[in-house]
């Protein structure tokens, strides 16, 4: 992206603060709907003793420390950043702009959602492409970084919740329990220097 085109995509909402408002209040809102949904979802289904429950909760676990990993060791910046522009929602972290961790973790609960009642799982994927639009629009990501969160969503999606135990013919615990325990260790390690 060029700084022309951050600006021309910015500047709407830099321009009218009732705007910028309006996209922080619909970025908080839509964050805060869906990564409450999520715990209340793991809820119904210990509640229902769904055998679902193991991979809602290890999947978007185990995406979300991976994630967490790669933005870790690539580090890109943020565009306000590069570009040295305020971004429109306050925002002041460095760095650890790819792939949108938020565009992930919304995509891969909307998923999970979608396993256990697919009219839900169609709301909160419609929500996570009004998130993803935010991020770019609000200067907080770049376009490729909300595609990248999309594109691990896939993989995850596509690879565990849908047949990464058939691949190995183990138990998903068994077969990615050393991952996390990797992940975890490199990802607090690498913030910790």
């Amino acid at each position: 992206m060029k700084k022309e085109t951050y600006v021309k995509m910015t500047q709407p909402f830099r321009d009218d603060p009732k705007r910028a408002r309006a996209l922080h209040r619909a970025n908080k809102i839509l964050t805060v709907v869906i990564f409450v949904a999520y715990p209340c979802l793991l809820l119904w289904l210990l509640c229902q003793k769904d055998m679902r429950l193991y991979k809602a909760i290890c999947v978007p676990l185990d995406g979300f420390i991976i994630v967490t990993v790669v933005r870790t060791w690539i580090n890109r910046k943020r565009p306000y950043e590069i570009f040295e522009l305020p971004s429109v929602i306050p925002k002041d972290t460095k760095g650890h702009s790819w792939p949108s961790r938020h565009v992930f973790s919304a995509a891969v609960i909307a998923f999970t959602f979608w396993f256990v009642c697919p009219a839900a799982g169609i709301v909160f994927l419609l929500m996570t492409v009004a998130i993803a639009w935010i991020r770019v629009v609000s200067g907080v990501h770049f376009i490729s970084d909300v595609v990248a969160g999309v594109f691990f969503f896939f993989f995850f999606f596509f690879f565990f919740f849908c047949g990464f135990h058939r691949l190995c013919r183990k138990n998903y615990w068994l077969s990615f329990r050393n991952w996390r325990g990797v992940m975890l260790y490199f990802c607090l390690n690498t913030r910790l220097k």
